[in-house]
């Protein structure tokens, strides 16, 4: 009796480590397991900056003391768009346009539109918008918008074009290519609308037209927008950017 319970004991005795050791081995397998598909899941994907390590986009971080007008902007940048389209896979071509149709109480805001051939939705679209995003929205201080492939640019009209209905230009046919030209040919009539409150008009080599008005701010940009005029060879638009004169 003594002998089989003796002989018992003992074999309790060896299991006892058996289980531990089963046990260990089980916790070991079950931890690899989790660290494995750990390991096997997705990752998060953080955003690249587009711009950064392209030698043509060090003109991002140049300071100046005057503003760049919008088509000086767009010149610019240029060559930094094009190196990092060569880079992405898509073309990328900034141009001075509005970042959003004027709608009451809210005025269309001139800026630079990226045109370009990015698939909407895709990574890409996602890192240039978080690239202008670490820029403030803007590029060499204009406000910069990516418009995806297909995307219309927004279009807006300004209440200039109503006054140039009201203006009488004799039938010759004249050569309208820049924004100068612009201001050469209407200039005169729109300062003399009193509904505008003009006090200059300053045209660019690009189909732009800066024009000053007395008019309150929000008044004023009531004037942003686009004008189509016919100096007679056919339909010509003109972009207008408004700011309130100088007091």
């Amino acid at each position: 009796m003594n002998k089989l319970f003796l002989t018992l004991a003992a074999a309790a005795a060896l299991a006892v480590p058996a289980r531990a050791q089963q046990a260990e081995s089980l916790a070991s397998g079950a931890a690899a397991s989790f660290e494995a598909r750990l390991a096997a899941a997705p990752r998060p994907i953080l955003p690249e900056d587009v711009f950064a390590g392209v030698p043509a986009c060090g003109v991002l971080d140049v300071k100046t003391i005057r503003a760049w007008t919008l088509q000086e902007a767009a010149d610019l940048a240029a060559p930094c768009l094009k190196a990092v389209g060569a880079k992405v896979g898509a073309s990328l071509d900034a141009r001075p346009g509005f970042l959003a149709s004027g709608v009451a109480g809210a005025p269309a805001l001139p800026g630079l539109l990226l045109a370009s051939t990015v698939a909407p939705g895709s990574m890409l679209q996602h890192e240039i918008e978080y690239s202008l995003a670490r820029r403030g929205g803007r590029l060499l201080g204009q406000p910069a918008r990516l418009l995806v492939r297909g995307e219309l640019a927004p279009m807006a009209v300004s209440s200039v074009q109503p006054a140039l209905s009201r203006c009488f230009m004799a039938d010759v046919v004249r050569e309208l290519k820049s924004g100068d030209d612009f201001v050469k040919y209407y200039g005169s009539c729109l300062r003399r609308d009193p509904e505008l409150g003009i006090s200059g008009l300053t045209g660019g080599r690009d189909l732009t037209v800066t024009v000053e008005t007395s008019r309150a701010p929000r008044e004023a940009a009531a004037l942003n927008g686009f004008v189509v005029v016919n100096p007679g060879a056919g339909p010509v638009r003109v972009m207008i950017v408004a700011r309130p004169a100088a007091r």
